[in-house]
């Protein structure tokens, strides 16, 4: 099984990155992830060399311009034991309330023990994971129909995110993976952690999209983002609607209405700019 160190770092999402890594489809490979928080001490001083760093690229054999890939996430485990949660002055939501805070929080087992009296369930997610675009170089915290800083909780193991291919092998980057993150992120920070991620690709056929779309155990998940919750929630509920009238043969109106009834909208990313709204409906809707 191949392994692509985390010394394979590129800042960018960018079709001219060499591979770190050719892979064939349905093969299982991991990829590592840095300790992007080790160094940061001061809350008045972003190491942004360090909090950019992502792995990658990856190429996918038979990828091709106008192909979907599915990405499955089998597996993420903690690389150190530990990971750290971080309070800024000025950012998050409570961002006026909050004095600089970094905090180690040992992993053990299936748990996170944030302190000696509280301890929470391990629930990992990567929160960025994106293609090269067609055109040009895309910073490592960007989002769009590429992928890239998606900030979704439920993207974890046993989930599977779908992402249109814009260029040949589709050039695959993840980054920002976190032993658990809470709906909004209150503080901008989760439980950062470096990671093993195990993952497993294929060219998905039978179901092309044009935007990054989840799908967990037992939901489908439309992701939106922009300057305000109402334009990112905006998105992802256009999205999900164009997927109910395709997977569910229902015209416009009826998609909305089943979206208002079935369907729900999951803060994924409050504290900055831009937000992140999901739109989560059951599978079996869609025939998924």
């Amino acid at each position: 099984m191949q392994t692509i160190s985390k010394e394979h770092i590129v800042r960018t999402f960018d079709a001219t990155h060499p591979p770190a890594a050719r892979i064939q489809p349905g093969e299982v490979f991991v990829m590592e992830t840095n300790d992007r928080f080790r160094d940061w001490n001061d809350g008045g001083q972003w190491p942004m060399e360090q909090l950019s760093v992502m792995t990658g690229p990856v190429w996918i054999e038979g990828a091709q311009p106008g192909h979907t890939l599915a990405i499955e996430v089998l597996d993420i485990r903690p690389a150190l034991g530990f990971g750290y949660v971080v309070a800024i002055p000025g950012y998050g939501l409570l961002k006026d309330q909050v004095e600089f805070c970094k905090k180690v929080v040992p992993i053990e087992g299936n748990r996170i023990r944030y302190n000696d009296t509280i301890s929470l369930p391990f629930i990992p997610n990567i929160s960025k994971i994106g293609l090269a675009p067609a055109d040009g170089s895309l910073p490592s915290n960007a989002v769009g129909a590429f992928g890239g800083q998606l900030s979704n909780s439920q993207l974890g193991s046993g989930s599977t995110v779908f992402l249109p291919v814009s260029v040949e092998g589709g050039l695959l980057s993840i980054e920002d993976v976190h032993a658990r993150m809470g709906d909004g992120e209150a503080t901008a920070s989760a439980v950062e952690i470096a990671a093993e991620v195990t993952l497993r690709c294929r060219v998905a056929h039978e179901f092309p999209v044009q935007r990054p779309l989840v799908i967990t155990q037992d939901e489908v998940l439309t992701m939106g983002d922009g300057e305000t919750m109402e334009v990112a929630a905006r998105q992802a509920l256009e999205d999900l609607s164009h997927l109910l009238e395709d997977r569910a043969g229902v015209n416009p109106t009826e998609a909305a209405m089943l979206a208002s009834v079935a369907a729900d909208l999951r803060i994924s990313e409050a504290a900055g700019s831009p937000c992140h709204v999901r739109a989560a409906i059951d599978r079996d809707i869609l025939n998924l």
